[in-house]
This record gives C-alpha cells, sequence and structure tokens, in this order.
C-alpha cells in the first residue's frame, strides 16, 4: 500500500519560482508572492522539462509511506539513492516470532507466479512455516532478533517512510516503469507513486513518457 503523507503544496508554482529567480531581478519572495497565470506557470515548466533543466524541479517534494512490501523491493528500491530519502521498520526491533499480532506466521509477500499455481503455492506456505520455526527456535536459544531475523526470506513484509524529490521521481518512474525490465513489484510501486502525485498535479503528466509498448 503506498499513500501520500506529506507533499510540497504546490509543484507548478515552485517550479516557476525557482526557475525566474534564476533570471529575474525581482527576489524570490517577491516572485512567490506575485500572482502568475497558469498558461505561465506552464510555459516555463514546459521550458525547463524540455531542456533538461532539472535542478529547479528537485525543490518539489513528496513523501509517501509504503506498507506490506518486501525486502526484496526494499533491496531494489535502496539503490536509487540521489534525492531519496528511507526510514525503514527494523528486523532488529520488530519481532518476527509466531503469534504476532495474532498471525502464526511472519507476513509476507506471495508473487502472483506462485500464488496462481496450488503446488508452488503449498510449496511456498511450507518453507514460509519451516522459517518460522527456525526463527522462533532461534528466539527461544537466547539469540537476538537482529541475529535471528538472518533467517529470513526476502519475502518477508517490510513497510517504509520514502521522500522523493520531483527529479528523482521522474527518474525512479523512467527506469523501473517507462523502460521494460523492472520486477512486478517495484514497478506496481513506482507507477502508484506516480499516479498519486499526477492526481493531485494533473499538468505533469504530458511529461511522463509512457511504457514502452503502451500508447500515449
Amino acid at each position: 500500500m503506498v499513500e501520500i503523507i506529506n507533499c510540497t503544496p504546490d509543484f507548478l508554482k515552485t517550479i516557476w519560482c525557482a526557475a525566474r529567480t534564476c533570471y529575474s531581478p525581482l527576489t524570490p519572495q517577491e516572485l512567490w508572492r506575485s500572482d502568475p497565470t497558469e498558461e505561465e506557470k506552464l510555459r516555463i515548466a514546459r521550458h525547463i522539462f524540455h531542456s533538461r533543466h532539472m535542478s529547479v524541479v528537485e525543490h518539489c517534494v513528496v513523501t509517501f509511506a509504503v506498507s506490506g512490501v518486501s525486502r526484496t523491493l526494499l533491496a531494489q528500491y535502496s539503490r536509487h539513492r540521489i534525492g531519496v530519502s528511507l526510514s525503514v521498520q527494523s528486523q532488529r526491533y520488530v519481532s518476527e516470532r509466531s503469534g504476532r499480532n495474532g498471525q502464526p506466521i511472519f507476513d509476507a509477500v506471495v508473487p502472483s507466479s506462485i500464488r496462481q499455481d496450488p503446488e508452488a503455492l503449498a510449496e511456498y506456505r511450507k518453507q514460509l512455516q519451516n522459517i518460522q520455526d527456525s526463527y522462533d527456535r532461534l528466539c527461544e536459544l537466547g539469540i537476538p532478533k537482529e541475529d535471528a531475523r538472518f533467517v529470513l526470506p526476502g519475502g518477508a513484509e517490510t513497510n517504509f517512510v520514502t521522500t522523493v524529490n520531483l527529479r528523482s521521481l521522474l527518474d525512479l518512474y523512467q527506469k523501473r516503469v517507462a523502460v521494460p525490465g523492472a520486477q512486478w513489484e517495484i514497478r506496481q510501486m513506482v507507477q502508484t507513486m506516480m499516479d498519486l502525485v499526477v492526481n493531485r498535479f494533473p499538468w505533469l503528466e504530458e511529461f511522463l513518457e509512457p511504457p514502452k509498448g503502451t500508447l500515449k
């Protein structure tokens, strides 16, 4: 699940103000207090995006709350370091022992390729139970959670908060959605992030490259 929990209130005016500051005799405070038309702000935004002078776009930031994703996704997402801040639920301090939150085994993401195959799903669940049993036994033996977690799989669920500037979000979208090859889970997450942002700022849609093989 992905949700916006904080966001620069007005992306378009922020971009306009930052861009105009570079060439205007007016102060940024004066520019911000002015009232440019939507057409003028979009004209500047189009110039910025088409000329690839993207530094001013970095002033727009959005914070997402992400839950129920896999540690495998986290490993992929954390490679996007520039312009991306990340605070992750810790397996050192959060126990995955059976019975936590009334669950018999720890939460794990199940890929659709496994979910759709009864035999594969049974095998997957069997291994999750084996891992749960091993984790519980290690804890019973006095092994600290930070060491017992080594038996947990990449499919174990995690939660995180991430803050991304718009330039980095566009780069994420380009690499994980527009260009084929990204794994399904991170592709879906980044697509949802972008959908949420475009829903707030519909003017952004014209600057998105459609995924390869689709029509704009």
